[in-house]
Order: structure tokens, then sequence, then C-alpha cells
């Protein structure tokens, strides 16, 4: 499925060439020459960790020791 040529105008995108696409296909709209942003362009959910991010995270805290204080008693809550 390819793009089509489209001109916004009274705003309202008017395109080209009629779309033979299957009613209810999701499209996103850019301004030619745009490039896609995290802002306007959704992306699938993320499965696993790229490869190498957790070695290149032990590797950022180098030799620093990691301490976690203790966390004290939790409090108790009544049923839902």
């Amino acid at each position: 499925m390819g793009g089509i040529p489209a001109t916004f105008r009274n705003g309202h995108v008017e395109l080209s060439t009629p779309a033979d696409w299957p009613e209810g296909t999701p499209v996103t709209v850019l301004p030619a020459g745009a490039t896609p942003s995290s802002d306007n362009v959704p992306r699938p959910p993320m499965t696993h960790w790229p490869e190498g991010f957790l070695d290149d995270v032990r590797e950022g805290w180098g030799n620093e020791p990691f301490a976690r204080p203790a966390q004290g008693e939790f409090d108790e809550r009544e049923e839902w």
C-alpha cells in the first residue's frame, strides 16, 4: 500500500487521486518532508530490551557501589 499525494486546503486534506485502501484503514498525515516523531506516530509496544541495553546501563555505573536503604514497614490497608 503506497502513499498518495495530497494538499491541505481550507482545513481539509484533498487527495490527488482516489485511495483504494480498505474502509477503516488507519492513516498518518504529515507535511511532505517532515520526519515522523514520537509525538505523532504510534509505536508498537516494546517486547524486549534492545540488545546490549542492560550491559550499557551496568557499564554506566562503573565500579560505583549500589546501595539500597531500608524501606521500612508497609502500611496495612483495609480490604478493597
